[in-house]
């Protein structure tokens, strides 16, 4: 038992000095690869060590003891057809996003507790320096990890009750070859999350989720912004930015033990996300953002079979969050489709699942009229268009 608990603390540092290297950039729902597999229909289901991201509630399904590590690697190509000017492309090398989760469920009681480290908020862009619309930015990289603590109750046979609190801490990077020039910064916040799992039945099983929303002030540097009459400077500098908050509902039917066919919709607030605004010790620059609230729409469906296998397959539909008039390169938002399909296998105390994805967007074109030789419009106008595949490794060991 010790030798295993060491395991799962160092595991864990490991997971989470390595999430602080990567950049990140808009919400991240994959975590699991069984649910990956799945679209991400996994809130009503949330019977692993992962039901800390997905539903707390779920926890109380567990018999005794789950340690899982997973792995999310994508490679993200964007590409950029000008209207008025060149074309660009992102770079799309694999980036890793792991993640662990270790929980508990006591024996003889309506208890369990979880413990989750994962990244709620990923996939950066970068367009490289010589990107037409650089002036306006290239590149952006925002690490947000979260630490989260989490206990379920099963209040009666049928309706359990989940809640956690966490510990995040987030990085950023904005780089711009223009006015702003470059911003880096970092803070730390305490956030929440809320969770329902009912199961009137065995065969039907409903399940919601929420995730708190939270605020950063990143303190930093902004280094080479433009000062009017005087040229480049460089100072301290703040970054306040909102991160909204999220509510899953799911609905899952098993019509016998061969079968789990599962529906979600997913809401994010991203109408929370008005401005960021970046104070340096000349200037208090607000970026307009004004996003638009957005949902996803998640279906999955899983075949059991003898000896522990699985086979799944998902479809997930993400609506676009950005208006136009506020589109932003460094956060190339589109409606966009995921097929996911997956294999796994469970022994009895071991199992390992690994899902693959693709992901491809409806070719995003701006044309804006331009209304003055400084436009940003003149910069930003073309096609955007986005291929994406994915791959996800889950490892899990019940004791």
């Amino acid at each position: 038992m010790n030798l295993i608990l060491k395991t799962i603390f160092l595991s864990a540092g490991i997971l989470l000095s390595t999430l602080q290297m990567y950049g990140v950039g808009s919400r991240i729902a994959y975590a699991d690869a069984f649910a990956t597999a799945r679209g991400n229909a996994f809130t009503a289901t949330a019977d692993s060590a992962s039901a800390v991201f997905y539903n707390i509630a779920g926890l109380t399904q567990l018999e005794g003891s789950d340690v899982q590590a997973n792995v999310y690697a994508f490679s993200a190509s964007h590409t950029f057809s000008g209207e008025f000017v060149g074309n660009a492309e992102s770079d799309d090398d694999y980036q890793p996003l792991p993640n662990f989760f270790a929980a508990h469920k006591f024996k003889d009681e309506p208890f369990a507790i979880g413990l989750g480290i994962y990244a709620p908020f990923a996939l950066g862009v970068d367009w490289g320096e010589d990107a037409p619309f650089a002036p306006l930015g290239y590149e952006s990289d925002l690490a947000y990890v979260k630490n989260h603590i989490a206990l379920a109750w099963q209040i009666t046979k049928t309706f359990s009750v989940g809640m956690g609190i966490s510990y995040d801490d987030a990085d950023i990077t904005l780089k711009t070859t223009g006015p702003l020039g470059t911003f880096t910064g970092d803070d730390q916040t305490v956030g929440h999350a809320l969770s329902l799992l009912w199961q009137p039945s065995k065969n039907h099983s409903f399940g919601l989720n929420y995730q708190a929303a939270t605020k950063m002030t990143f303190d930093g540097k902004q280094k080479d912004f433009l000062i009017p009459g005087v040229g480049l400077f460089s100072s301290n500098a703040t970054a306040e930015l909102d991160f909204p908050e999220s509510i899953v509902a799911g609905y899952s039917w098993r019509p016998n033990d061969k079968w789990n066919i599962e529906f979600n919709v997913d809401w994010t607030n991203w109408d929370k996300v008005d401005d960021l605004i970046i104070s340096n010790d000349v200037y208090t620059t607000p970026v307009a953002l004004n996003w638009e609230s957005a949902f996803l729409y998640e279906i999955g469906v899983t075949r059991y079979f003898e000896n522990g296998w699985n086979v799944s397959m998902g479809y997930t539909y993400a609506e676009n969050a950005i208006p136009a008039g506020d589109f932003s390169p460094l956060v190339p938002d589109a409606d966009r489709n995921f097929l996911n399909i997956g294999i796994g296998r469970e022994y009895a105390e071991f199992y390992w699942q690994i899902a693959y994805q693709f992901t491809f967007d409806t070719k995003r074109t701006l044309s804006q009229t331009p209304t003055s030789a400084t436009d940003p419009a003149i910069l930003t106008n073309g096609e955007y268009d986005l291929e994406s595949q994915s791959l996800a490794f889950s490892i899990g060991y019940k004791f």
